[in-house]
């Protein structure tokens, strides 16, 4: 709000000086315009100046008529006696003297023939310089009189400092209340384009704005509805699909199990176990989708209920040890630790990290748990590591950093991917560090229980 005020401000402010300043241009133009010819120009000069011997003719006559009244060799000290009440010079010269190169024709003339004259010239949009010259009949000098025309800066700022002063505080005034109903649409805009980045597609701005910012509002909601009807959309496939997998495998599965009760010949045992296997694998496979479906933002809230992480973590642990037992799986934590969640997902969560971890891991992995402020759960292996510029990656659905996609060294890449929709839906966050003891670690965390807030 105060950026977009300043910059209003300070663009109206910088229009109304050039404006000034090409309105004075135009009136100085029109004054001594540039189309004319130099001896309009000059009529022109001749008639101001005329104008100013006038003017000024009954002040000349007096300080003629006082000179007057003492001899010549007198007139010096007389005109020094008169100086201190004039806020100008004035000065006795020679006729010879006051003939300077620049001087126009028409001035010149009339010095020259003895007559009173004046050589204006311009020194601003407000201001002149004006010379006035007297010659002295019979003494071959001229009292000449050196002044500026126009205000000074100083009586300008007294007379219309105030005036500028208040109108730029009505203009800032009236920026502001124009602004400030702007900044505000454009506020909630930016915060409903904050959220839908979050992944909440439900995010909506109210289109009641000024013009073009509820155009802009109208194109948003409409961008929102097609994203969240895209998603709700490619959600229900995904469901769909995984459901209609489930009874063929189903089928498979018991097709299967009957033909090896049935055929008892060796080699046609070791390809029916194949594909019993590779059924399995078919089975996970929609298993994870499904649950993958079901954490995508915008679905449900979970039920969180106050929990003991360590528990968990044991069963956890307890339940995979035997998957792989040539590593020693040890756990760090204190008991109790509290948290709040969803137990299923939480559960869902620590078992494909610790999975993760078993299938990398050389020798050892350690699961840590803490509870305070924030729930964390790290899990520690010795393995090779996950480099820094990839850690972001491991998160994305079916990503795996290996190049091959065998089951020896990767599940289906939606583990983790789960793991992170979890922490989302839990308000919390999945990152990956360097272990201490080589490899890499999987942090989970999320608000402990006087700040839990479970939702998508």
């Amino acid at each position: 709000m105060n950026n977009l005020f300043l910059r209003f401000y300070a663009g109206i402010v910088v229009a109304l000086a050039l404006a000034a300043v090409l309105v004075v241009g135009s009136a100085a133009r029109r004054t001594h315009p540039s189309t004319a010819s130099p001896a309009e120009l000059e009529a022109q000069a001749a008639q101001i100046a005329e104008h100013y011997v006038e003017l000024t003719d009954g002040n000349h006559w007096l300080m003629q008529e006082a000179l007057r009244a003492h001899p010549p060799e007198q007139w010096e000290s007389v005109v020094a006696r008169w100086q201190p009440h004039f806020r100008y010079p004035i000065e006795l010269r020679s006729a010879p003297d006051v003939l300077e190169p620049e001087m126009p024709a028409f001035t010149r003339r009339r010095l020259e023939a003895g007559e009173k004259a004046a050589w204006v010239r311009a020194r601003g949009p407000a201001s002149e310089h004006l010379v006035l010259y007297l010659p002295l009949e019979g003494s071959g000098r001229v009292l000449v009189q050196d002044l500026d025309l126009g205000p000074p800066v100083e009586v300008l700022i007294e007379l219309f400092g105030r005036d500028l002063v208040v109108l730029l505080l009505l203009l800032g005034l009236a920026i502001l209340v124009l602004t400030r109903p702007i900044a505000r649409h454009v506020n909630r805009l930016a915060d409903a384009a904050s959220t839908l980045g979050d992944g909440r597609l439900d995010a909506r701005v109210n289109t009641s704005a000024p013009e073009p910012v509820a155009h802009l509002a109208r194109c948003f909601n409409a961008m929102a509805e097609r994203l969240e009807r895209s998603a709700d959309e490619q959600q229900a496939t995904l469901q769909a699909i995984s459901h209609e997998l489930r009874t063929p495998i189903a089928r498979l599965h018991f097709a299967l199990e009957a033909s090896a009760a049935a055929i008892e010949a060796k080699e046609a045992r070791v390809h029916l176990d194949g594909m019993a296997k590779d059924v399995g694998e078919m089975e996970a496979l929609v298993e994870e989708l499904l649950a993958y479906a079901r954490l995508q933002p915008g679905a449900p809230p979970l039920e969180a209920v106050t929990l003991d992480l360590v528990d968990l973590v044991e069963g956890v642990v307890q339940d995979l040890a035997p998957l792989s037992p040539n590593l020693s799986i040890e756990i760090d934590a204190p008991a109790p630790a509290v948290a709040v969640g969803d137990p299923r997902h939480l559960r869902r969560a620590v078992c494909n990290l610790v999975r993760n971890a078993q299938r990398h891991a050389r020798a050892r992995v350690i699961v840590r748990v803490s509870a305070g402020a924030r729930a964390v759960v790290m899990v520690d292996d010795d393995g090779p590591g996950i480099p820094p510029e990839q850690r972001a990656r491991i998160f994305l659905p079916f990503e795996r950093l290996d190049a091959s996609r065998s089951r020896s060294t990767g599940g289906h890449g939606l583990g983790l991917a789960i793991v992170h929709r979890v922490m989302q839906a839990h308000a919390g966050c999945a990152s990956a560090e360097s272990s201490d003891l080589g490899g890499a670690r999987l942090i989970l965390s999320w608000p402990g229980p006087a700040e839990t807030r479970v939702e998508r």
